[in-house]
């Protein structure tokens, strides 16, 4: 695979240079946010294009070249076959020894990645890197491998305050159901113990049953300021009364992604004030097809980065990976239970790619 670095001010920008550059077939592979110099950032985007000709193929014809009498005439199937057994190949020396991997080693890699409900064409790009890094590849550091192609692809981001710039407003929108209220209370719970900020919240959540009682107990309990919007009109002065506080965070109304009538009123709610960042919320115990579809109806937030809820509660964790590749979006939280503020989990490329390969929430 030919890769390429690309940098722009923005995704949509690197994406449509990738194109042109490297053709319709050229993919993204890793995405990183970075500064300029200490201020403007920027994106700076690792893309690829599989070469045409299968690696492995070159790799046994170039054998022939070099050692024709020890092949003769048979087939491509059975070159690979006379090629693992040739004195002095690598190959060969693996069968002996049980070091280097096997073509049963990789289809094991492909086997445990599809149960993990990995998408088959990030399959294929990290069957393509550990092909490339073939002459290195033991069956003690295989693993190792897989992790490491697998941390490549999925894009985080950090979570940032500077405390001297007060106001700074986060949002958290998503579907009914999937946790936005306790995740709200676990940010404002770390960022006021940990992080020693002053913090308000403003809650739009006038449809649940329970839901502004819920953060209103824990702000009674916590110390934090919360208020509640009505209607949309009501946000301009409620950012106002908070607006000397380090962060503030809005709690949105579970809507479905199918009902874009209810999505574009809470829309509304964000039209005359400024929100600096929203994050997603998206049930890792639902199918691939409804997240696709809830990212997608949400994309009206102009979202910033996705924020998975019940990780613990997931059978498989590959979809994280499928959908940061697939919309090019970060992950920035992962929450794995209800315990506030325990239980949520700044988002880490080598963390989640080990959850993913090994099917655990440890």
């Amino acid at each position: 695979m030919r890769t390429k670095k690309i940098i722009s001010a923005t995704l949509k920008e690197a994406t449509e240079k990738m194109k042109r550059e490297m053709g319709e077939e050229a993919i993204i592979l890793s995405t990183r946010l970075v500064e300029n110099n200490g201020t403007k950032k920027h994106f700076e985007v690792i893309c690829g294009i599989e070469d045409e000709q299968n690696e492995l193929e070159t790799l046994i014809k170039n054998a022939r070249k070099e050692n024709p009498e020890a092949f003769g005439k048979t087939t491509f199937k059975d070159s690979l076959a006379a090629f693992g057994a040739k004195k002095n190949n690598p190959i060969a020396s693996a069968k002996k020894n049980n070091s280097l991997i096997m073509k049963d080693d990789l289809q094991t890699v492909i086997n445990t990645l599809k149960t993990r409900e990995v998408n088959k064409d990030i399959i294929k790009l990290v069957i393509n890197y550990l092909k490339k890094s073939k002459d290195f590849l033991t069956s003690d550091n295989l693993d190792n491998y897989v992790i490491t192609s697998l941390a490549s692809l999925i894009n985080t981001v950090d979570f940032g305050i500077d405390k001297r710039q007060s106001g700074k407003i986060i949002s958290i929108v998503g579907p009914t159901g999937v946790g936005k209220t306790t995740c709200i209370a676990k940010l404002a719970a770390i960022s006021k113990i940990i992080h020693n900020l002053d913090i308000g919240i403003i809650s739009i959540d006038t449809y649940r049953l329970g839901a502004i009682d819920q953060l209103r107990i824990f702000s009674e309990i916590s110390n934090v300021d919360m208020l509640v919007a009505y209607e949309a009109s009501d946000m301009p002065k409620l950012i106002k009364k908070l607006e000397k506080k380090d962060l503030i965070f809005i709690d949105t109304t579970g809507r479905s992604q199918r009902n874009t009538s209810e999505l574009e009123k809470m829309k509304l709610f964000f039209k005359d004030i400024r929100v600096d960042e929203i994050y997603l919320a998206l049930s890792l115990t639902s199918s691939l097809k409804t997240l696709m579809d809830t990212v997608e109806k949400f994309e009206i937030f102009d979202y910033d980065s996705f924020l998975f809820t019940k990780v613990d509660e997931a059978v498989t964790h590959g979809n994280m990976l499928n959908l940061t590749v697939k919309y090019q979006k970060p992950i920035i939280y992962l929450t794995n239970g209800q315990i506030i503020p325990d239980d949520i989990i700044s988002a880490d490329p080598d963390y989640i790619a080990k959850m993913i390969y090994y099917g655990g929430n440890d």
